[in-house]
């Protein structure tokens, strides 16, 4: 069988020596997807050789479930310490700072033999991240299909001001819920849907870079991506209705979506440049002091507004000469007074990571030109062959109610053209704006 064709608690236990040069396998000991799941939560501690264990929870999620799952766990002889994480004043949500962070490190009793996260992808991020670091055994219950890291071995959070991806543990043991996570309010449904239907960009820009920077690719994971989309859009509908199948398919996806992460060792089979309009609408949010959108809500809109970004590319190509001039042109000085004026206290990281990665060094951007003019219809035809048409989507979320506009999640036109803008500064991921730089073309 091929990789792809398992299921996510099947896959648990198993390694892939794949034709891509990789050994394609993932930490996690148990992957339960099921109504009553969390009932297997006290065994999943003694599994684990612990004893009392650390439980972390928001006041929503400790509502949903961690009530549960700290009854589960007493009831059982396993003693409990409680961290309930708050949102910052003014926010009705906890977001993955380094506040946020150093609040469960220091409620953290390093007696307790395992970590428990109950709720969405913050908690999951932050305690993957508590358990990598002490070193202990980790279970997490999602409440709510709303985020595609479940598995995953890294965390997405705000360090140093900058939306970045850190490598940690996966969960050792995943306890999927469908009873509780299928009564998750609709929005966060939509934010799980939202970051699904992205992976159409991901692979898409996986394959493109892999063209032109020779970037590692997998085929067998990019398809597990193409698998988890098309389900996505499938069940659409019928999750956002009720149909509690339709949510657990849903919910295989984003499983399966954090463990293809992990077997690319990276986290460039999920996100791509729709990924990065969220990041930095959660940079310029915190910097501003205001709450963000979930961060699947956001993805979706962004992945919307690339599929705009494609489907006008298709219809240019690139000048040679007319993209060295605008290579050359390359202000530095006045790049660096843009990333100052945009990113504020952050801007100092985003400059030092670009004299690390030189994403605008002009050898290395007329290097990759040449070959962009040569493979010009490989392009095209990648783009053709990986993107959903923008239509399709739109039609979908306007049915079941995700936002399919800036406007709609407190952002506005100028600042998603701001923020892709500055979507090739944050990270060093060949990306559509990193293409659009190197060929001159403007969208």
């Amino acid at each position: 069988m091929k990789i792809f064709e398992y299921s996510p608690a099947e896959l648990t236990g198993k390694s892939f020596d794949c034709g891509c040069g990789y050994i394609h396998e993932s930490s996690i000991k148990s992957i339960s997807i099921c109504d009553g799941a969390i009932k297997k939560l006290p065994e999943a501690i003694r599994s684990s050789g612990a004893f009392s264990a650390f439980v972390v929870a928001d006041k929503d999620t400790f509502a949903a479930a961690g009530e549960t799952a700290v009854s589960l766990l007493q009831n059982n002889g396993i003693e409990c310490r409680i961290c309930i994480i708050k949102a910052d004043k003014g926010f009705d949500r906890p977001e993955p700072t380094e506040k946020a962070l150093g609040n469960i490190v220091m409620s953290y009793d390093k007696d307790c033999g395992a970590v428990v996260g109950i709720g969405g992808g913050v908690i999951n991020d932050l305690c993957k991240l508590l358990s990598d670091r002490a070193r202990v055994p980790y279970v997490y219950v999602p409440t709510c299909p709303s985020m595609d890291g479940y598995t995953s071995d890294s965390a997405s959070v705000i360090y140093n001001g900058v939306k970045t991806s850190l490598k940690c543990k996966c969960p050792d043991y995943l306890l999927c819920d469908t009873d509780i996570i299928s009564k998750a309010p609709k929005k966060l449904l939509l934010a799980g849907i939202g970051d699904m239907c992205a992976k159409t960009v991901s692979i898409c820009e996986w394959r493109i870079s892999n063209l032109i920077t020779g970037e590692h690719y997998c085929d067998d994971v990019a398809e597990i991506m193409r698998r988890c989309c098309k389900a996505a859009v499938k069940y659409a509908e019928a999750a956002v209705h009720g149909d509690k199948n339709a949510v657990s398919e849903i919910v295989k996806g984003l499983c399966m979506v954090g463990m293809a992460m992990t077997y690319a060792k990276s986290s460039r089979p999920a996100s791509g440049v729709e990924h990065y309009y969220s990041h930095l609408w959660d940079m310029r949010c915190l910097e501003e002091g205001r709450q963000c959108e979930l961060h699947g809500i956001q993805v979706g809109v962004g992945t919307l507004l690339t599929l705009k970004k494609y489907e006008k590319l298709k219809k240019a190509a690139p000048d040679k000469e007319r993209a060295l001039l605008h290579i050359n042109a390359f202000d530095k000085q006045a790049w660096e007074k843009g990333v100052r004026e945009y990113f504020g206290s952050s801007a100092e990281s985003i400059i030092a990571l670009e004299e690390k990665e030189e994403k605008y060094d002009r050898q290395k951007c007329a290097e990759r030109l040449d070959i962009i003019v040569d493979k010009w219809d490989e392009i095209l035809k990648i783009i053709d062959e990986e993107l959903i048409p923008y239509e399709q989507l739109y039609t979908l979320f306007k049915k079941i109610g995700h936002p399919t506009a800036p406007a709609e999640i407190g952002e506005s036109d100028e600042s998603a053209a701001k923020a892709f803008s500055h979507t090739s500064d944050i990270r060093d991921k060949y990306i559509l704006s990193r293409l659009l730089f190197d060929t001159g073309i403007s969208l």
